[in-house]
């Protein structure tokens, strides 16, 4: 009874997150102003693109609120498991696991929204939120990654795509995931656990969670990736 309770949890954390994920955020934002994101500039439902065809702070917003699309799921779906009663398979990964499933689902809806048609934006600020909820230390990191390769390049493809890989290497350091191996038993989710094997496991599920979306962002910027071998990518300018 417990796997099916665990099974019919993971199916409904996915369909969760990729419904709050499809909400068109940069759509719904550029329509206030009267511009259709999906028939203008790039064409895409992300912040950049808000921020090039209808204004710098409107774009800000935009990545604002997508990174919260991820975080706050996570976050609901990680209080539901530690408070409510719900009969799961206890192991050490399980909650991460279903949490993670949501922040991927998440992901994939804000990339292929059921509202749009199954058109969206790049992930970026999606995959933004789920490192701040996974670890708010490599959220700084990547943060600042990402400026620097921004202010170097001037373009928000180049950034994205050398940063997003990155964050997936650098979580294999325990302490960017708040982890310590440690020989003493540490308590997790209810159990005790030694640290290598709760490090191993939550690096794993985390790092494994982070390679899907990283590469779900890269695939998405494909043709970004294509100009800027080419050398026809155009600077990003965002609208005063």
């Amino acid at each position: 009874m417990e796997i099916t309770y665990t099974i019919l949890f993971a199916f409904g954390a996915a369909i969760f997150g990729y419904l709050i994920g499809g909400i068109p955020t940069a759509r719904i934002i550029a329509y206030s102003k009267g511009v259709d994101i999906l028939k203008v500039g790039s064409k895409n439902a992300g912040g950049t693109n808000v921020g090039r065809s209808v204004g710098r702070w409107w774009g800000y917003l935009t990545r604002f609120l997508d990174s919260r699309k991820c975080l706050l799921p996570c976050m609901f779906v990680h209080l539901i498991l530690s408070f409510a009663n719900i009969p799961l398979v206890n192991y050490l990964w399980l909650n991460e696991l279903l949490v993670c499933i949501t922040g991927l689902s998440v992901a994939i809806g804000h990339s292929y929204s059921i509202y749009s048609k199954f058109k969206g934006g790049k992930a970026v600020a999606c995959f933004a939120g789920f490192i701040l909820y996974t670890s708010p230390i490599l959220f700084v990191i990547g943060l600042f990654l990402f400026l620097l390769l921004f202010k170097l390049s001037k373009r928000v493809s180049f950034a994205s795509v050398i940063t997003a890989p990155s964050m997936r290497l650098l979580s294999f350091i325990p302490t960017i995931l708040n982890l310590t191996i440690t020989k003493n038993p540490v308590s997790y989710n209810g159990g005790t656990y030694f640290g290598p094997s709760l490090y191993l496991h939550l690096t794993y599920i985390i790092g494994i969670t982070y390679l899907f979306i990283s590469t779900l962002l890269v695939l998405r910027h494909l043709s970004n990736i294509k100009r800027l071998e080419k050398g026809t990518e155009p600077e990003t300018h965002f609208k005063d």
